[in-house]
């Protein structure tokens, strides 16, 4: 008889997104905020680093619950759950910083964040897609490439639409590397001379979009291969393969 705690199980449904939205050129109007707009945006990104941060245990779980356990199911799983750990932490990190340079109230701070948002826009594409074949060859998205063999037609097709527009935005972007390299070595007369460059508040915030977007498309994208993930290990609870499947 079936455990009534699973009677009403459902295979859930993969969504058909249309990830080239997330991919757009995005224009800054040149609006600085007013106090009651920033309180109200803070707000907001507050309500935006609570949701996503509520999948951090979750991943870091699958991942520990995974380390002892052996088979393709389970190397798949611990690999899909380690890229969506990376992708949530900076998601995250990068609304976080957004944050507070809106916050900072003073001319060096606002500069100095904006600097710190600059290293998080060129790291954060550069170990989820890369820049050339070295660095790509060492991210994220390529170590989706090998398990796609074991997943459906539609989610090779969304990997694959998905992955051009990864490489078109390599290339055709800088992604701010002069500015990181400044940053994070501390070449004090480089670094002195791009935090001059003028600070146009929705001119950042638009900048801080282009990497966000793209981990909120990589994202829906992980989501559809955990629904995978979960419609697998269904069938083998309907085919009553469950408990063997985790001996």
């Amino acid at each position: 008889m079936m455990n009534e705690e699973f009677a009403d199980i459902q295979y859930a449904q993969i969504r058909d997104y249309k990830y080239a939205q997330y991919f757009e050129e995005r224009q800054y109007n040149g609006k600085t905020l007013s106090e009651s707009e920033r309180k109200e945006f803070i707000s907001f990104v507050d309500k935006i680093i609570a949701q996503h941060s509520e999948g951090l245990p979750l991943m870091a779980r699958i991942l520990e619950c995974e380390k002892e356990q052996h088979g393709e199911f389970h190397e798949i799983n611990r690999t899909v759950a380690s890229v969506y750990l990376f992708v949530l932490i900076t998601m995250i990190d990068c609304i976080v910083a957004g944050k507070y340079f809106i916050l900072a109230d003073r001319d060096y701070d606002r500069r100095f964040m904006r600097g710190k948002m600059f290293v998080i826009f060129n790291e954060g594409f550069k170990r989820l897609y890369g820049f050339n074949e070295k660095s790509h060859k060492k991210s994220e998205w390529d170590r989706l490439l090998p398990i796609m063999k074991y997943f459906s037609e539609a989610i090779n097709r969304q990997y694959q639409d998905l992955t051009s527009l990864l490489e078109k935005q390599s290339r055709t972007s800088a992604w701010w590397k002069d500015e990181r390299n400044y940053e994070t070595h501390l070449d004090s007369e480089k670094l002195y001379q791009s935090r001059q460059e003028e600070i146009i508040e929705s001119k950042v915030m638009t900048d801080s979009l282009k990497l966000f977007n793209t981990l909120i498309a990589v994202s829906d994208f992980l989501r559809n291969v955990q629904i995978c993930l979960y419609n697998f290990l269904v069938r083998k609870y309907y085919r009553g393969e469950l408990s063997e499947f985790n001996s």
